[in-house]
């Protein structure tokens, strides 16, 4: 009898030890399935502003914004307000960009900005590459892009642009950007950098 007891508890045991050790797998395979808080996506896919940490910035904003003390009240150059256009690096017609007020700005994957001016409309989106960045807070996004162009056979000059955008939600509903720009030409021989140039202006929401 003794050694019948022996026989089932051990039995007991090894079927304890079978469970857990199906439940250590099932919950060691389920943690290997979930994406790790802060890691980057892979570089064939492209970086998407709609993330769960990314602030909903999506609304109707003037177009022109108001230019932080000691920043520049133009873009570029003095012929250029200080759009939201401009600033996101969105291109808009130029019959818009001077005479419209507002734009409407569509937050999804991208950011998308809608101009309509006497019946005209049109839509742009901001282009993200697989090689951009993006860092969404609570109440920020921080884009970074690079673009180049040229640095083949028959144009080996390389012109590089990094743009930096800083988009805060304030909180009366102001749209607050800052743009930095950093150009430079590389060839085989030598790079020209160019000093960079820094916009911030505050853009009230309308709706």
């Amino acid at each position: 009898m003794m050694v019948s007891h022996m026989s089932i508890d051990h039995r007991r045991d090894s079927t304890r030890v079978w469970l857990c050790s199906l439940a250590l797998i099932g919950l060691l395979s389920l943690l290997g399935c979930q994406q790790a808080p802060g890691t980057p996506l892979p570089p064939t896919l492209k970086p998407s502003l709609a993330w769960p940490e990314c602030p909903k910035i999506g609304g109707m904003y003037e177009l022109q914004g108001e230019a932080l003390p000691g920043s520049m009240n133009f873009y570029r150059n003095r012929d250029n307000k200080l759009t939201l256009n401009a600033m996101l690096g969105v291109a808009a017609p130029a019959d818009l960009a001077q005479e419209s007020v507002r734009v409407e700005l569509v937050h999804d994957d991208t950011l998308e900005l809608v101009n309509r001016y006497d019946g005209a409309i049109t839509a742009h989106q901001l282009d993200l590459q697989p090689e951009d960045r993006v860092v969404c807070d609570h109440n920020q996004i921080r884009i970074h892009r690079t673009r180049a162009e040229g640095g083949v056979a028959e144009e080996p000059l390389r012109n590089i642009s990094e743009f930096a955008q800083e988009l805060t939600l304030e909180g009366d509903g102001s749209l607050l950007v800052k743009t930095r720009i950093l150009n430079q030409s590389k060839s085989a021989f030598w790079s020209t950098p160019v000093p960079p140039e820094e916009y911030a202006a505050r853009f009230r929401r309308l709706d």
